[in-house]
């Protein structure tokens, strides 16, 4: 039989469109999650891939029943197929979880038709704990499984399921969706030149109020979140290390910087009154994380809002790896995952949901 991805039959993940029949997924780690019984399940896919050379190409994965590593892991090259996710000679009750490895800015993809054969799918359940993450590359796993001077920056080698984020929900038995994009800022996304603020490029206040604004193209419509879809316990941003490539150290830009930041915590907080907020930096820079500190201290003030909080990754060693462009390697992610685990463990304590 053949089902449409509707919330009936699948639980999503992270942000999705859903426009004429098609789930079109959106940032790192979306996509869905059923259960079945039968012997067989195919999903039939779209993807802009051809309008993309064959660095920013979609990548999907494929989980079975929780395992720690996909059973697959392949790239759309073709603009319509389906895709076995599971197959077995005999009928048995499967967990199968379906998730776009590559990120917004790249390939588009859609999800056209789940094939069963067996039993109609039913969606997975909610878990009791939510966490959002919102960031650009290093919360993307770009580069991740790169090497530094060896390797140029592809799809196939970004990998977010081993990221800092999902590690950490995973660690936490969390569901959680991700709103990042390489490069991204909020001040300024990333600029080689430095001189001006790089405002060409999206700007995560602009991003954030949306499903996906790169999906304007390809559904026709700007579509804003419907942020009662996904209520976080938790938020986590990890934004300024592309700032920095514009602020630079002088104080009148770092001034600029901590006003937009501040109005991005007033907009996180308008749409989430629930949920607690960690400002993080580090990994691969922390020339920003004071002027973070000051405006966390400043907003906690302000606005009388103690469900806030910041602290500080290590920078990444040489000795575990550089990933591709200076980004963190898996080594560094998962050191980073311990610690944010740590820290909203510690918080869960004092804390009841």
């Amino acid at each position: 039989m053949n089902y449409l991805v509707t919330e009936k039959y699948v639980k999503l993940l992270g942000r999705t469109t859903f426009k004429e029949g098609i789930r079109y997924l959106s940032y790192s780690c979306s996509g869905i999650e059923f259960e079945m019984t039968g012997c067989r399940a195919d999903v039939v896919l779209w993807s802009d891939g051809k309008e993309w050379g064959e660095q920013f190409k979609a990548w999907m994965a494929v989980f079975i029943n929780d395992e720690p590593a996909p059973r697959k892991r392949f790239c759309l090259r073709e603009e319509e197929r389906s895709y076995t996710l599971y197959e077995s000679s005999k009928e048995e009750t499967v967990k199968i979880r379906l998730v776009k490895y590559s990120e917004a800015a790249f390939a588009k993809v859609g999800i056209k038709l789940l094939k069963i054969q067996g039993e109609p799918p039913i969606p997975t359940a909610q878990k009791n704990l939510k966490i959002e993450f919102i960031g650009d590359s290093i919360t993307c796993g770009y580069g991740n499984e790169g090497r530094l001077d060896i390797d140029q920056f592809t799809t196939a080698q970004e990998n977010p399921y081993l990221a800092y984020a999902a590690q950490t929900a995973l660690q936490l038995e969390a569901d959680y969706q991700l709103v990042s994009w390489s490069g991204i800022g909020i001040l300024s996304s990333w600029t080689e030149e430095g001189n001006q603020p790089n405002r060409r490029e999206q700007l995560m206040p602009k991003l954030y109020p949306y499903t996906n604004l790169a999906l304007k193209e390809i559904v026709g419509t700007s579509e804003l979140w419907d942020f009662k879809q996904f209520s976080p316990d938790y938020i986590v941003i990890f934004l300024g290390t592309n700032d920095a490539s514009y602020t630079k150290g002088y104080i009148e830009r770092e001034a600029a910087f901590e006003a937009v930041y501040y109005q991005f915590l007033l907009m996180v907080r308008m749409f989430n009154p629930q949920a607690k907020i960690i400002c993080v930096l580090g990994g691969m820079s922390d020339e920003l994380y004071e002027v973070i500190e000051n405006t966390v201290k400043s907003y906690r003030e302000n606005e009388k809002d103690l469900m806030i909080d910041c602290f500080k990754f290590n920078l990444q060693l040489e000795a575990d790896g550089i990933g591709t462009d200076s980004h963190p390697s898996i080594k560094t992610h998962k050191k980073m995952a311990t610690v944010l685990v740590q820290k909203i463990q510690e918080d869960l304590k004092t804390t009841i949901y």
